[in-house]
């Protein structure tokens, strides 16, 4: 089920943060990225390569977590 946005989530996306997402591998172990986070507003935009692994894990299961980091408060 979507969730919108928050203004407070929306800020800090459009701030540049860096994000981890975690994917799931086809034997089910996770792997873990440290990428670039975006958002349209309405949706959270991860950088990402399409031959990349966890470009590949998303297309099979599109199951993720994401973490963002607060550039002011990187604690």
């Amino acid at each position: 089920m979507p969730v919108s946005l928050g203004e407070d989530v929306v800020a800090l996306l459009r701030r540049p943060s860096t994000c981890y997402i975690a994917t799931t591998m086809p034997d089910g172990s996770p792997q873990l990225t440290q990428t670039w986070v975006d958002t349209d507003g309405e949706h959270v935009l991860i950088n990402s390569v399409e031959s990349h692994q966890k470009t590949r894990n998303i297309a099979r299961d599109p199951r993720v977590a994401v973490v963002v980091s607060d550039p002011a408060e990187p604690a």
